[in-house]
């Protein structure tokens, strides 16, 4: 029974979506950064056996290198349709709300395209920017159905309070963050834009179209620094932060000594005190060596190749890598502790997956995609970008010590 719960997990989602995954069961290229406007605001971690641990928060954004690389999207929007849904479209717009002559411009056959068994809508610009945040919730939660419609099923999802406190430092003219939170919209906890074709209407140039669409390749990420003083309980970090199969103490224990030691050094970046993989791709984004196979890593060859010199590329397989959660992981209860693996799991499918590292915090990969870093989150946020369409739980997995390394 239970190896049939797993294995149905990894096939219950499409491997195939650009900003989050679905399936379970189951030299980088660094990233460019916005130059901030304002001081970092820094915070400490819980007190814990993993030591005190400093945070600020940081926005990255991929490179423009990478950019270049995607297609623009067009300046005219396009809503799609399975074909079999056109009857019914009349009915989601008024239930959205939309104006009566906005709906009857949408539905008149002169504006419609049919093609490969989908009706193509064409929106006016203006229409679409008069929409109200229901009337977005409602149309695009039914256009996110489709993969056609790119940017409604996967929409620039912010964890912050606000629109602005997201872009403050993308470099975007007022201007266009104020245009920006105004076409914006509420899933859940969650703030979402998917009228990124809208934007190119506003763009003043094409470097400025670009600029706009690596604004919104945003990723909000979590610095952590430990503290190592004096006082510090050497001992009980080692302990702590050793737990992983694979990671010796001679891999963190020198550096740790040696920050002790040193006078006037009294902090260590939490990614010198991480396993080899994850210290090389954290903060980074995903070259193209990375697409060998075909697909990019996702979350669950995150997590699962954590303590892997080397990463294991049949990982990239969801059945394989169903097979190896049975093997050599059993389910736990919080809390939590380094090295577990968190599902996020509807039902019995599990859609994202991270690694827990200390105080909620996480090592995650939120897309099997070259514009998902390898970032550092809190759990709460990573919930915010998976969970506004659905609901869900967590179930953790703890490596069996007497099995070898993954």
């Amino acid at each position: 029974m239970t190896v049939f719960i797993v294995t149905s997990l990894f096939l219950a989602v499409s491997p195939h979506a650009l900003c989050q995954i679905g399936i379970f069961a189951g030299a980088s290229q660094p990233p460019a950064t916005a130059s901030a406007s304002k001081p970092a605001s820094v915070f400490y971690a819980k007190p814990g056996p993993w030591g005190k641990l400093r945070c600020f928060y940081i926005f990255l954004e991929a490179p423009m290198e990478m950019v270049e690389s995607f297609p623009l999207p067009p300046s005219k929007p396009r809503w799609s349709f399975p074909e079999s849904e056109f009857p019914k479209l009349a009915d989601l717009f008024k239930r959205a709300g939309l104006p009566e002559k906005f709906a009857a411009t949408l539905l008149n056959p002169q504006n419609c395209a049919v093609e490969d068994g989908f009706v193509h809508l064409f929106p006016a610009v203006a229409d679409v920017e008069a929409m109200t945040p229901t009337m977005r919730d409602v149309i695009y939660t039914e256009l996110a159905k489709s993969e056609e419609n790119e940017f409604y099923c996967h929409p620039v999802r912010m964890t912050t309070d606000t629109v602005d406190e997201w872009f403050r430092s993308s470099g975007l003219r007022p201007e266009l963050i104020v245009k920006i939170r105004e076409m914006s919209y509420r899933k859940v906890d969650c703030l979402a834009f998917s009228d990124l074709s809208v934007m190119m209407n506003y763009a003043a140039s094409n470097l400025e179209a670009r600029k706009i669409y690596k604004a919104c390749t945003r990723t909000r990420a979590l610095m952590v620094h430990m503290e190592l003083k004096e006082n510090a309980n050497l001992s009980e970090l080692l302990n702590y932060w050793t737990l992983g199969p694979g990671l010796q103490r001679k891999d963190i224990e020198p550096i740790m000594r040696a920050i002790i030691e040193t006078d006037g050094v009294d902090r260590l970046g939490l990614s010198h005190v991480l396993p080899a993989l994850p210290r090389k791709l954290i903060y980074t984004y995903p070259g193209p060596e990375y697409a060998r196979q075909g697909v990019f890593p996702d979350c669950h060859w995150t997590s699962l190749n954590f303590f892997n010199y080397e990463p294991h590329e049949y990982l990239l397989d969801s059945r394989m890598a169903a097979n190896l959660v049975l093997e050599k992981f059993d389910p736990v209860k919080p809390p939590y502790r380094y090295g577990d693996i968190l599902f996020f799991m509807e039902n019995t499918a599990a859609f994202h997956s991270c690694v827990y590292l200390a105080d909620d915090m996480v090592f995650t990969k939120n897309g099997r995609n070259a514009l998902s870093p390898w970032v550092i989150m809190k759990i709460p946020e990573v919930q915010k970008l998976y969970i506004y369409n659905r609901t869900s739980h967590i179930q953790g997995y703890r490596f069996k010590k007497n099995t070898g390394n993954p």
